[in-house]
């Protein structure tokens, strides 16, 4: 059953300039989250009522981690916040990557698509699976030791070319020598994920994403995260939140 929890703040640091990783220590109870699961936090200043959904980084026990970006004025708020103090946090939503049962998984991201990668890297480690990271930033990396600890290889790339590939995550992929059959999981940015569909189709390689939408309520009443796919020849509208935030990226449709 989902529920909102009570949170204590365990850390809550910057990583980079403007992307902050935000430690939660949970009352406990509930299943822990999937890959690609999200949660709603909810700020405690009485203005901002609409939660912010952010995907798991990573959950050991009680203690969750979510990383994220102060882009706007509640994120901004939520940079601010100390440890003691408390948030209110939703337990896991959503559906999360269906992991093979065997062979090797690619996950690709970008930007804040790159955090809830560094679960889904551990779990599939976990099933025994072959695990590969490529990940494009826009200059300064995060979360790099914690991918070369959980990945068998960890490849990435940066927009500037300060560090690693220059460019961004899916031109890296045209670098990599890819198995057939390999399975992409990939969270990230509109423009790279439509180009990474692009990539996975010509190269007849099954591709998960997960998408990411502005939401209203998390919990798939407002309607207010749609997204088309195609499917059986027809154009179908999903709920983000409800029916994602992953799916089967052969069917998504980028406008």
């Amino acid at each position: 059953m989902k529920r909102i929890v009570t949170a204590k703040i365990a850390g809550n640091a910057p990583l980079t300039q403007d992307v902050f990783k935000l430690l939660l220590c949970l009352p406990g109870g509930d299943e822990p989250a999937r890959p690609g699961q999200f949660v709603n936090v909810y700020l405690n200043d009485g203005v901002h009522l609409l939660p912010r959904p952010i995907s798991v980084c990573r959950q050991e026990g009680s203690m969750l981690t979510l990383v994220y970006r102060a882009a706007g004025e509640g994120t901004r708020k939520m940079a601010a916040l100390q440890p003691g103090e408390t948030l209110r946090v939703s337990s896991p939503l959503g559906n999360g990557y269906a992991l093979p049962e065997r062979g090797h998984v690619l996950l690709v991201g970008g930007g804040v698509g790159v955090p809830p990668l560094l679960q889904t890297a551990y779990a599939a480690k976990a099933k025994g699976l072959r695990v590969t990271v490529a990940v494009g930033y826009r200059d300064a990396l995060f979360l790099e030791q914690e991918f070369r600890a959980a990945a068998d290889a960890f490849h990435f790339a940066t927009d500037d070319g300060s560090a690693g590939f220059h460019g961004n995550a899916v031109q890296l992929l045209e670098t990599l020598a890819l198995s057939e059959g390999t399975a992409v999981l990939a969270c990230g940015p509109k423009p790279m994920l439509r180009a990474l569909q692009r990539f996975c189709i010509e190269r007849a390689l099954p591709l998960q994403i997960s998408l990411e939408e502005r939401m209203g309520c998390g919990y798939g009443a407002c309607v207010g995260c749609v997204c088309k796919l195609r499917q059986n020849g027809a154009i179908v509208q999903k709920r983000v939140c409800k029916d994602g935030p992953v799916f089967d990226g052969s069917e998504v449709i980028f406008e």
